[in-house]
């Protein structure tokens, strides 16, 4: 039976075009049915199916309803083709077609009614009359059971890229690079012959811009230069490499409806562009090469490709061949029979160590399904299918991805917009993308109410950092801190597991646990934390000694002012009682500010400071000689303020203090040391 992926559809995945006839002139039946059977071998096959159709209105012809029926099924017309040979099978009481059950067969399954076909495929087993097509049918009985139970993600989105960038015609082997779009494609509105057909009509290699937003068309495709498209040539299947510095396509010469050669070139780019089309050597030879894309095997570059080369495990395989140098190549080796099926291979794509390719010869949803093989350095694995909505019941091939795995693009004739003949006629190029699921999280701090508070207040000026603990070594993934509120975002993956912690100087952190197993779609999570102040012991004596200085806690000054606060007298009249009981003690009052302004100019300012307390003292009684005013400007920094760091007022406030040691009288004093109001 002949293979029902047509030599037309062949012919389209190198980058050719849908066919067409000319205007039919009524003739005899016989003269119809001779014109029928040149349009299909010159490879006309609208026009054949055209003479089909009239001599079939005339005759009411057995033969002639048949190749109606085949050439809607090779031209993807399902609907039609199902209709027609729905009838045919329905009075073949004798079993004179079982080829035409199975191809009805397919249609169903073509056309989505997974159980229908399952049931027909069944009938073909049962039937037992080609064993060719009892074992195809069991592969295709195992497809349809993978179809009846198919659900496209949730978080899977595939939208055709628009009207623009697709032509009526068939586009092909989409590759994003450098910001464009490239793929292939014929670029016509109308349908073309293959022979006799004058002007440029050969398909070529174009770019085309992503839409400026989200969910917006491409733009009209621009074809590439003459070095890249060569006049008289199919271009096809463009692939190009992850650094955008090599492109590899196909140049396709036709002989009337058949393929004379389809040979890999290559080229490369420069600052002007890309440079002129070299042949590669090594993966071409007397045979149809296709379908190339970069890759690595063994620590080595290498080129995937398809080819129909004699020996292999079908109609056409995949290969690779180990990168010599620039366009040089070893000879090529099959992947063998894990990958490669009786069916065909098609659109290799490979991505850290996986290998995305399109095939009918495994189970499959529809006709040509896209599948993922894993190289663990020494063979591949089984191939897997992908989801539905990559994979659907007509062919889904060229699949890409981008480096992260949540975008890329595929090839189908799903029913889309733009359509030649018929809904599922012809291939366009769809975007698909994977909803990045994210965790948002937003933490708040809060300070831990006092007894006259009713609830926890928010607390400003906090640091948070979330840590991962989902493997053995803990990952810091982020730290904020906010100065003006409380409230810090963060943007989280699913599956992981996470600590939050919150702290701030002078508050004891607040720690909590989470995970995120389970999300399946992106979710807003709220997390508190809640910090207690810090309280210092009880209220004790303190021995000084001589030249130790002790910090006096409430004595600070505004911003580039030197004037005794209220909040200070407190501090300088303890100091004032002190000197009263120790009539013979000397002391040395230094003032200090904050890292802004000069250094110079904070020196003086610092002294003023010192002036103006020594000033106070004297006024209270003591002795002006008693006590030695140091200005120690920003010398000595308490905190992390120091120059360069942007900080809140209230930070550097903080390293604005006044200072006292002893330097005459008593080699000792006991002090009682007080906790500070704002800590009570």
């Amino acid at each position: 039976m002949k293979n029902y992926i047509t030599p037309i559809i062949c012919v389209l995945a190198l980058g050719a075009t849908n066919l067409y006839a000319q205007p039919l002139n009524r003739s005899t039946p016989d003269a119809m049915l001779k014109s029928a059977k040149e349009a299909e071998a010159t490879g006309n096959p609208y026009a054949a199916l055209e003479y089909y159709e009239d001599i079939y209105k005339d005759k009411k012809d057995k033969d002639a309803n048949i190749r109606i029926g085949v050439l809607n099924f090779e031209l993807r017309d399902y609907q039609r083709a199902e209709r027609i040979l729905s009838r045919i099978v329905q009075r073949d009481r004798g079993n004179n077609y079982p080829e035409l059950k199975y191809l009805y067969a397919m249609t169903l399954k073509h056309n989505g009614k997974y159980a229908d076909a399952e049931d027909m495929f069944g009938s073909v087993v049962a039937d037992g009359l080609d064993s060719a097509l009892v074992a195809k049918s069991k592969l295709e009985i195992a497809g349809c059971k993978l179809g009846r139970k198919a659900k496209q993600p949730e978080l899977l989105s595939v939208n055709n890229i628009g009207k623009k960038a697709n032509s009526p015609q068939t586009e092909a082997s989409p590759s994003y690079s450098g910001g464009e779009l490239y793929f292939t494609s014929l670029a016509a509105k109308g349908v073309v012959t293959l022979d006799g057909k004058e002007g440029d009509w050969y398909a070529k290699i174009y770019t085309a811009a992503p839409p400026a937003q989200a969910g917006g068309e491409y733009a009209a495709p621009t074809a590439l230069g003459t070095k890249v498209n060569r006049e008289g040539w199919h271009q096809g299947n463009v692939s190009i490499t992850a650094d955008g510095k090599t492109m590899y396509f196909t140049r396709v010469e036709m002989e009337s409806n058949y393929i004379k050669s389809s040979k890999i070139f290559y080229a490369t780019k420069g600052d002007d562009g890309w440079g002129g089309a070299n042949e590669l050597t090594g993966v071409n030879g007397d045979f149809i090469a296709k379908h190339p894309c970069e890759g690595e095997l063994f620590g080595e570059k290498v080129l995937f490709f398809v080819a129909n080369i004699p020996g292999g495990s079908g109609d056409f395989d995949i290969y690779y061949a180990t990168k010599k140098r620039e366009g040089v190549f070893d000879l090529p080796v099959n992947l063998g029979a894990v990958v490669n099926t009786p069916g065909e291979e098609a659109s290799p794509f490979y991505q850290d160590g996986k290998l995305y390719f399109s095939s009918n010869g495994h189970a499959s949803l529809g006709g040509l399904d896209v599948f993922e093989s894993q190289w663990n350095g020494a063979v591949w694995s089984t191939p897997a299918p992908l989801p539905a909505g990559i994979n659907t019941s007509l062919d889904d091939q060229y699949y890409t991805r981008s480096a992260d795995g949540f975008t890329g693009y595929l090839v189908s004739n799903r029913p889309g917009p733009n359509n030649l003949k018929s809904k599922t006629c012809c291939d366009d190029i769809y975007a698909w993308e994977i909803e990045r699921i994210k965790v948002e999280l937003l933490a708040t701090t809060f300070r831990m109410r006092k007894k006259d508070e009713k609830a926890n207040p928010p607390l400003e000026g906090c640091t948070v950092q979330v840590i991962d603990v989902t493997e053995k070594d803990p990952l810091s993934i982020d730290t904020k801190t906010n100065v003006a509120a409380n409230d810090f975002a963060f943007t989280l993956l699913p599956d992981k597991s996470y600590i939050v912690i919150a702290d701030r100087e002078g508050y004891t952190p607040d720690t909590l646990k989470f995970n995120t197993a389970g999300v399946k779609k992106t979710v807003k999570v709220e997390k508190k934390l809640t910090l207690r102040t810090v309280r210092p012991p009880a209220p004790k004596t303190r021995v000084v000694k001589r030249d130790e200085p002790i910090r006096l806690n409430s004595i600070y000054y505004d911003f580039d002012k030197a004037d005794i606060l209220p909040d200070a007298e407190k501090d300088l009249q303890f100091l004032v009682n002190l000197m009263n009981q120790y009539p013979d003690m000397k002391i040395e009052l230094s003032s200090h500010t904050d890292a802004q302004g000069r250094d110079d100019y904070n020196e003086r300012l610092s002294q003023r400071r010192a002036d103006s307390a020594r000033t106070w003292m004297i006024g209270k009684g003591i002795v002006a000689d008693r006590i030695v005013a140091v200005g120690s400007g920003e010398k000595f920094i308490l905190n992390r303020c120091k120059n360069g760091v942007e900080c809140p007022d209230e930070e550097h406030r903080f390293n604005r203090r006044t200072e006292f040691k002893i330097t005459a009288g008593p080699t000792s004093i006991t002090i009682e040391e007080e906790v500070p109001e704002e800590d009570k």
